[in-house]
């Protein structure tokens, strides 16, 4: 797959090592620079990803990024993701102002940089606008918009990030959390709406192997958490699950 991935960005990215990318994304950077380090990791399924480089920009990806299906990143002029920044699911980054009419492209050059550090946790379907600075380490939780700068390891969300806390801190990390886990589960269970993180038990035949493992996956993808499998599957309810959330970021203290 390795060899089948650099075929694929061949003529497309000057690309480092060992890329995977599960599916196809697409890719424009015909008259601009797509620069991708060693270990890439980008997905296109269940819904394809896209990279797009405008003439004379550059879109700058280091070591060992990923990022997820649904994505979308675009350079007008620079966007600059750090190594080791996971990027979730629906994901829009863009240096430019994309409100002018159809086909009307005479805003795009209306740009300011995209700077995201190292280390960095993107949730799902966050939009990073023009103008951004995202620091090392910092998190940015699912469903936010970053349109300034959210300085080095905190935690930020909202309509207009604020910061919650440390992103290493217990606390903060475990209130970053709970505002993203009812999302989280109502589309990894594809619930109609939202939960409540209530002690009541969950539908008959919700809970299932499969479906903890989807959650475990989202909660991995968004939160950057390792939930076990085992103590996981034993859930009756949605407050049983926040609680080995709870648990899990109180170990890794």
């Amino acid at each position: 797959m390795t060899s089948r991935s650099q075929r694929w960005l061949a003529g497309q990215a000057q690309a480092g090592a060992d890329p995977y990318l599960l599916g196809k994304p697409s890719i424009g950077a015909k008259h601009g620079q797509l620069l991708i380090g060693n270990r890439f990791r980008m997905a296109s399924r269940p819904v394809g990803s896209h990279l797009a480089v405008g003439p004379g920009a550059v879109l700058q990806i280091g070591d060992d990024v990923w990022i997820a299906h649904g994505a979308a990143v675009a350079a007008h002029e620079r966007v600059q993701i750090g190594d080791g920044t996971r990027i979730g699911p629906f994901v829009i980054i863009m240096d430019s102002n994309f409100h002018s009419g159809a086909g009307d492209q005479s805003e795009h050059h209306d740009c300011k940089p995209v700077i995201i550090g190292s280390g960095c946790r993107i949730g799902s379907r966050v939009t990073i606008t023009r103008g951004a600075r995202i620091g090392d380490g910092a998190h940015i939780l699912a469903g936010s918009v970053v349109g300034s700068d959210i300085p080095p390891g905190v935690c930020a969300a909202g309509a207009r990030a604020r910061i919650l806390g440390r992103a290493g801190d217990v606390e903060s990390r475990w209130y970053a959390a709970a505002l993203a886990l009812p999302e989280i589960l109502r589309r990894s269970l594809a619930l109609q709406s939202t939960p409540d993180l209530e002690d009541r038990p969950m539908p008959a035949g919700l809970w299932t192997d499969s479906s903890a493992r989807d959650v475990i996956e989202s909660v991995r993808t968004e939160l950057g958490v390792e939930l076990e499998f085992n103590a996981l599957r034993e859930a009756c309810s949605f407050a049983d699950i926040a609680a080995s959330l709870q648990r899990t970021l109180g170990e890794r203290a």
